[in-house]
């Protein structure tokens, strides 16, 4: 499943998937940013990434919280640009 979202001058991609371990059902997240100018993000870097997100030491238990997470925390990396 994937949300995109417009903060500012950055598109944010946010995917979340299923996890693949049966015994540990749930969902991880990450998201990349990019401006919607082109320019570079970060000096020279077209996009930045994050690693696969987790609940503590969890999967999320629905894929609209793990969505939720991942455009909340997107939102406080772009914050610190």
């Amino acid at each position: 499943m994937e949300r995109r979202v417009t903060i500012g001058e950055y598109e944010v991609s946010i995917q979340a998937d299923q996890s693949d371990d049966p015994s540990r059902p749930g969902y991880v997240v990450r998201y990349s940013i990019i401006r919607i100018d082109g320019r570079p993000v970060r000096g020279d870097l077209p996009k930045v990434q994050s690693y696969d997100l987790i609940e503590g030491t969890d999967y999320f238990s629905s894929i609209d919280a793990a969505l939720d997470y991942g455009e909340e925390k997107a939102r406080q990396d772009v914050a610190t640009f």
